[in-house]
């Protein structure tokens, strides 16, 4: 008995890749009937076309179909289950991806070609997952405006909804009307300082983790005394993409 077409729409906008994919599905797919598109706007196309039973994004930094691009696909595509391509070299980023929008990410050089056809059929037979009702929210606690505002920005192209505030005192009065899942605190700063916020959040019942950024080198005496209380600390000038990867992992931690 000859297995129904299957409706299947790709977008990615390296030919290679592209390529790639398609003699994989043509050889341990074939009632995968594939449409190929090289961007969003020949996506936007297709989907006006007919429905779908699976689209697949091969996402890749640099190109216009990077991470954020997920989110637009998946207001393309409504319902339709969507599986994200990711390469090896940035398989870390698996979490934002999902965070997106994406209901599953797969990094194509886990696979062979019977190996991805297999995952792609239990993708279409699960359909999507069912998407975040919020975003997770980020206190970044900084005195410093222009570290405030790249952190901020950062945070916020990564999926989160973000509140500074310039002190640790702002900051506890901020958890009470607002809890947060998970904390960036420098540690010099008026009022209250981070040493002395996370202090405090030590008596607070399902305190958020915390991150600590600064700008002066500490002590093995003051880390000491941090480290049991901190998730991880950054020199300045920061690594804005670890950060967003520690924030992701406690985030996926904390929600799974």
């Amino acid at each position: 008995m000859t297995a129904a077409p299957l409706p299947v729409l790709l977008i990615g906008a390296l030919a290679s890749r592209r390529e790639s994919l398609v003699r994989m599905l043509e050889e341990a797919a074939p009632d995968m009937v594939l449409v190929v598109a090289d961007s969003l706007a020949a996506a936007a196309l297709h989907f006006g076309e007919g429905d779908f039973q699976l689209i697949i994004l091969d996402i890749r930094q640099g190109t216009a179909l990077d991470i954020q691009a997920a989110s637009a696909i998946r207001r393309l595509g409504g319902t339709t289950p969507l599986a994200a391509i990711l390469p090896l070299m940035e398989a870390d980023e698996t979490l934002q991806v999902l965070r997106q929008g994406a209901d599953h990410c797969l990094v194509l050089e886990d696979y062979d070609a019977t190996g991805l056809a297999t995952a792609l059929r239990a993708i279409i037979a699960t359909g999507p997952r069912a998407q975040p009702d919020r975003e997770p929210h980020v206190l970044i606690v900084e005195d410093e405006p222009s570290t405030a505002e790249i952190l901020s920005r950062f945070m916020a192209w990564r999926g989160y909804r973000v509140t500074a505030v310039q002190n640790g005192r702002h900051a506890l009065d901020r958890l009470t009307q607002d809890p947060a899942d998970i904390i960036i605190t420098d540690l010099t700063m008026p009022e209250l300082d981070g040493e002395s916020l996370i202090a405090e959040l030590s008596h607070i019942e399902g305190r958020p983790p915390v991150i600590v950024v600064t700008g002066n080198p500490i002590t093995e005496i003051t880390w000491s005394r941090l480290r049991r209380s901190v998730v991880e600390l950054y020199l300045k000038p920061l690594n804005l993409h670890e950060i967003g990867q520690t924030a992701d992992r406690i985030v996926g931690h904390r929600a799974a």
